[in-house]
C-alpha cells in the first residue's frame, strides 16, 4: 500500500509540475481525484480515501514549492538558492499512509487497524507502560511512515487532548525560570524551593558533530563516483534531525515534570527575536548555537505546559546575564565606557560585586525573574536566599541519557548508531538521580510459593 501511495503521488506530481512549467493554471484536487480514480496505482491502493490523502500530499508539496519559487523570483536574496521542485518517488519507494477515526477502532488501549495492513493489534502505551490516551482524549489520526527496513514501519498518533483542569491557584506557587544556551542546553531556577539545575548540551553538540562529519564524508565519496552517496547523506541528515527533535522533547518533558511535581505555577522562558542571526559567541559557538533548534524546545515546553495546566510565559532576555542582579544593578543598555558591576571570572561563571560567584546562566535566570516579576520579586528572592546565595544556587546536572546510569564512559551518546532506547533513562529516574524528586518506591523481590494440588482419592 505504501508503494502504491508513492506511485499515486507521482501521478499527481506530473500534471502539477507540467502546468507550473507551462505557466498555466494548476489542476485542482477535484480534477486530479477524478482523473486518477481509475489509475492502476489507485486501484492497487484499494481505498479511495488513501488516494485522496496521497493527492493532498502532492498538492501541498507543489504549493509550497511554488510559494518559495515566486518569493525567490521577486528577490533572489530571500532564499539561499533557487527552490527545487518536489522529487518523484523511485520504483519501489514507499510513502506514508494516513487513517482517520473511521478506519480504525480503539478498545481498552488497543488499536485495531484494517486487517489488510497486516500490523495486528497495537498497544497504545508509552515506554513506561502508561496509557497514551487519558480519560477524555481522542485518537484522531494514525500515520504509518515507512522505515529504513521493510520489516518495520513507524506509527505516529495524532491525539486530541482534553483541556487540562487547572489546579486551584492556592495549591500552585512559585516560578521556574528557563535559560537556553549551548554548553548548558537548559538552565532552570526554582524560586520557590531555591534549586537550580541544568541539562548539558553535550548530547546536542555530539549529534551535530557526528551528522556534519558523516555528511561531509559521504559528499566527498559521491564526488569520487561512489553510488548512493547523496541519497545516503540525505537519510543521515534526516535521522540526525529526528534525533535532535527527540532530544528537545525529552528535555521539555523533564522540565515540565519537575514543575508539575513541585506544583509550580508557571514556567518562564527567555528568548530574543532573531537571536540566531545576531549572535556573537565566536565562530564555533555561533555555528553550534545556530543549528540547535531552540524554537522546537520552546514549542514543546509550551505544549506540555498547556497539557499539564501550567502557565507558560515567553519573554525577551536582553541584558540578563551581564547585570549584577543581586547587587541591584539596573538592566538595559549602558553608555559607552560604562563598567559593569559584575564580571566573568572564568568560563561559565559570574563574579558578583557582592563577593560571591554564581553560574552565569543562573544569573540569567534571576534576570528573567526580574523582567517578569519586577523589583518586588527581586527583593523577595534576595530575602529568601539569605547571607550565602552562592552556595544555595549551585546548579545540579541532570542526565538525559544513560551515560551515568550504566557507569562507564562508553555508554550513552557515544553509541555509534543511537538506535537503542536503552541509551535514554526515564524522566522520573533522571530527576531522582539529580536529587530533584523524591525517591521512587522500590518493588519487593518476588517470592515463589509452591502450590499444593489435592491428590485424587
Amino acid at each position: 500500500m505504501q508503494e502504491a501511495a508513492a506511485q499515486v503521488r507521482n501521478d499527481a506530481n506530473a500534471p502539477l509540475l507540467a502546468a507550473h512549467y507551462a505557466r498555466s493554471k494548476l489542476p485542482s484536487k477535484i480534477e486530479l481525484k477524478k482523473t486518477l480514480k481509475h489509475a492502476p496505482a489507485a486501484l492497487a491502493l484499494g481505498r479511495a480515501k488513501q488516494v485522496q490523502y496521497a493527492i493532498d500530499d502532492a498538492c501541498a508539496m507543489v504549493a509550497s514549492f511554488r510559494s518559495n519559487f515566486f518569493d525567490w523570483a521577486k528577490d533572489h536574496a530571500s532564499r539561499p538558492g533557487q527552490p527545487k521542485p518536489p522529487r518523484f518517488c523511485r520504483r519501489g519507494q514507499r510513502a506514508r499512509l494516513r487513517f482517520d477515526y473511521q478506519d480504525f477502532t480503539v478498545v481498552h488501549d488497543r488499536l485495531y487497524l484494517p486487517e489488510s495492513l497486516g500490523l495486528g493489534v497495537i498497544a497504545l502505551v508509552d515506554r513506561q507502560g502508561e496509557p497514551l490516551l487519558q480519560p477524555g482524549d481522542r485518537l484522531v489520526e494514525v500515520r504509518i511512515e515507512p522505515g529504513r527496513s521493510r520489516q518495520w514501519v513507524h506509527a505516529d498518533f495524532v491525539i486530541r487532548r482534553q483541556p487540562a483542569r487547572l489546579l486551584p491557584r492556592l495549591l500552585l506557587r512559585g516560578n521556574l525560570f528557563v535559560d537556553l544556551g549551548v554548553s548548558r542546553l537548559v538552565t532552570c531556577l526554582d524560586d520557590e524551593n531555591l534549586l537550580a539545575f541544568f541539562f548539558s548540551g553535550g548530547v546536542a553538540k555530539a549529534l551535530l558533530q557526528r551528522g556534519a562529519k558523516w555528511h561531509a564524508q559521504l559528499r566527498s565519496e559521491s564526488k569520487l563516483g561512489i553510488r548512493h552517496g547523496k541519497r545516503r547523506a540525505g537519510q543521515l541528515a534526516a535521522r540526525s534531525a529526528r534525533q535532535m527533535e527527540d532530544l528537545m522533547k525529552k528535555v521539555a518533558l523533564l522540565v515540565v515534570t519537575y514543575a508539575q511535581t513541585n506544583r509550580l505555577a508557571r514556567v518562564v522562558v527567555g528568548r530574543n527575536v532573531d537571536w540566531t542571526q545576531n549572535v556573537n559567541l565566536g565562530a564555533q559557538q555561533n555555528q553550534t548555537f545556530t543549528f540547535i533548534p531552540h524554537a522546537k524546545l520552546i514549542a514543546a515546553l509550551r505544549t506540555k505546559c498547556a497539557r499539564c495546566g501550567i502557565e507558560f510565559i515567553e519573554t525577551e532576555e536582553s541584558y540578563t546575564s551581564k547585570t549584577d542582579h543581586l547587587a541591584g544593578e539596573a538592566m538595559g543598555p549602558k553608555p559607552e565606557g560604562y563598567r559593569w558591576l559584575g564580571s566573568r571570572t572564568s568560563r561559565g561563571c559570574f563574579r558578583s560585586s557582592m563577593g560571591f560567584t554564581l553560574q552565569a546562566d543562573v544569573n540569567g535566570c534571576i534576570g528573567l525573574g526580574r523582567k517578569v516579576g519586577g523589583e518586588e520579586w527581586l527583593a523577595d528572592f534576595r530575602q529568601k536566599l539569605g547571607a550565602s546565595p552562592g552556595t544555595r544556587l549551585v546548579p545540579r546536572n541532570v542526565q538525559v541519557n544513560g551515560a551515568a546510569a550504566v557507569g562507564h564512559r562508553g555508554a550513552g551518546i557515544r553509541h555509534h548508531r543511537l538506535l537503542s532506547p536503552r541509551t535514554w533513562i526515564s524522566t522520573q529516574v533522571a530527576l531522582v538521580k539529580a536529587g530533584l524528586a523524591p525517591v521512587l518506591p522500590r518493588v519487593a523481590v518476588a517470592t515463589h510459593h509452591h502450590q499444593a494440588f489435592p491428590v485424587a482419592a
